[in-house]
């Protein structure tokens, strides 16, 4: 009886951490041959199988490294792109980084996204503040190769899975577990030393790209620009009570309903009266000038009647 309880111990024990697989580590597991499809909408619904549709990209993963040979992100390269690599995720030093630098359960990515490997899968986070507050907005699901299928970094990562799983605990799960593994697991000197080596580069780039803007800005073409930008901008209203078509900057157009407004830049150049295109969506430019945006009218308010 005590060798059955102690076997059920451990295979429990297994299962629970077959999903707690650091992302560096499913990356090593997972290497470079491995095909991935991209699903650009995932919809859950709960009581219900999960929505997973709309294929995009087939591309393989292709790790990057720093200059102490450890792995810190990777790409996805679409397959058989006939003109070069498409990246379906393109890997940035200065904006994709690990949670961890050893156990890392997420990569962030810029404007608050995020990716994580869980059972195989990519899971795109959208809105994400921190482990708890995030969308799944995307996945990327990998054909699993049949000799590799039981491997346990593509365990439970199947497309009927993720179908039947209720995702955000799946994913909110893998952060605290992996949470605990990254606070059992300190740094140690050589770890440290990389980890801070690494976030040197990022700090003194950030320092350099900013004093670059600073020195632009205090310069005089800077200073030129920031003036024309505070310049007041041009209101043009359509109060002709049809469609005003108009025709401007380099081949826009713009269609203001009645009532509608445009604003325009002190310099933003010429604006011509427009003409619309049977059986199109696209405008004509006609020859009428009706503005002549070269910063002798800043600030104007001008209704449509008047031009």
């Amino acid at each position: 009886m005590k060798k059955l309880v102690l076997f059920v111990l451990l295979v429990t024990t297994t299962k629970i951490s077959l999903s707690q697989i650091d992302m560096i580590t499913a990356l090593k597991t997972i290497g470079e041959d491995v095909v991935y499809t991209e699903y650009l909408f995932v919809t859950i619904k709960p009581g219900s199988k999960n929505e997973i549709s709309q294929k995009r990209y087939k591309a393989n993963l292709k790790l990057e490294k720093n200059r102490f040979g450890k792995v810190v992100g990777f790409n996805a390269l679409e397959i058989d792109k006939k003109n070069g690599e498409e990246h379906g995720i393109k890997y940035n030093y200065m904006y994709n980084k690990f949670d961890n630098y050893t156990h890392p359960s997420y990569a962030e990515a810029s404007a608050s996204h995020a990716y994580a490997i869980i059972n195989g899968v990519i899971f795109y986070l959208e809105h994400f503040e921190n482990i708890n507050s995030f969308d799944i907005a995307q996945v990327w699901i990998p054909t699993i190769p049949k000799p590799r299928s039981s491997e346990a970094v593509f365990q439970g990562g199947k497309m009927s899975d993720l179908q039947s799983a209720d995702l955000m605990k799946l994913v909110k799960d893998y952060f605290v577990e992996m949470k605990k593994i990254q606070e059992a697991n300190p740094y140690n000197e050589s770890e440290q030393m990389e980890a801070d080596a690494m976030k040197f580069t990022l700090d003194s780039t950030n320092i350099m790209i900013r004093q670059g803007n600073a020195d632009y800005w205090n310069s005089e073409a800077g200073q030129k620009k920031l003036a024309q930008m505070r310049q007041p901008r041009i209101i043009l209203t359509n109060d002709t009570g049809a469609d005003f078509c108009l025709c401007h900057g380099q081949g826009v157009s713009t269609v203001l309903k009645p009532g509608e407004k445009k604003e325009f830049g002190c310099r933003d150049g010429k604006v011509y009266l427009g003409e619309k295109v049977p059986n199109s969506t696209s405008l004509k430019q006609t020859n009428k000038l009706l503005l002549d945006l070269n910063g002798t009218n800043c600030g104007a308010k001008i209704n449509a009647s008047t031009l």
